[in-house]
């Protein structure tokens, strides 16, 4: 499978310069150009997973080298620092961002390393937690947000294992990317679970993938008979 790793050289020094009233100004900043990235990823076929938004990864399966070039030009214009990022190849997608980390470690700020890698198909898990809004609205706004972080974490923790890479999406959705072969792992940790639910999509590029697991997780809400489903068209 293959990830692209971007980071933000240098950022925690640029940073530093901005005075000691700084932190509403990186927020304003790191919002501003998560928006932008996660739109020109999404037109691309992507899926950007911000993670400190210093680093990001791009899930790259699917996405030919001129487009991920074209993403990172396109994101080069944007960051207060110059960038620098490699596509990392591995059987899972915690093994390839983890070369392609290794790789971007031994890069230039301002350069890209694109490697000719072979494209394999993309899974995505889409969770929930069962009843999150009456959890909600009986108990409070943060009380809320912290059940959901321990939700996160259990499901980071688990997929980890598997060689996944989550992202926390807001509410009490966490999405997870995978390599297909860990589905049936992901089936059995769910399967009688009344706690959690999981829709799970297939397809060429992580779009497509989150197309599908959303629509999954979209179908099991409404017969509420079924705690996964796995849709690949």
């Amino acid at each position: 499978m293959k990830t692209l790793v971007v980071e933000l050289y240098n950022y925690r020094e640029w940073t530093e310069i901005l005075g000691y009233d700084r932190e509403w100004k990186i927020q304003t900043i790191q919002f501003s150009l998560l928006s932008s990235i996660l739109w020109k990823a999404s037109m691309i076929g992507g899926m950007l997973l911000p993670l400190r938004y210093d680093q990001f990864i791009l899930t790259a399966d699917g996405i030919p080298n001129s487009k991920l070039k074209e993403f990172l030009t396109f994101m080069s214009r944007l960051t207060p620092v110059n960038i620098r990022a490699c596509l990392g190849y591995g059987k899972t997608p915690l093994a390839a961002q983890e070369s392609g980390y290794n790789c971007i470690k031994q890069l230039e700020p301002g350069r890209f390393e694109l490697s000719p890698f072979p494209d394999s198909l993309v899974s995505i898990a889409h969770y929930d937690l069962n009843d999150f809004t009456s959890l909600t609205n009986n108990t409070s706004t943060y009380r809320s947000f912290f059940e959901a972080q321990k939700f996160f974490m259990d499901i980071l923790s688990y997929t980890y294992s598997l060689g996944g890479l989550a992202q926390y999406m807001g509410g009490d959705n966490v999405i997870v990317l995978l390599n297909p072969d860990a589905i049936d792992q992901i089936v059995a940790n769910v399967e009688n679970s009344k706690l959690i639910k999981v829709g799970i999509g297939i397809g060429k590029n992580a779009r497509e993938a989150l197309r599908n697991a959303t629509k999954a997780l979209t179908d099991i809400r409404s017969t509420r008979r079924e705690t996964w489903k796995l849709l690949r068209e």
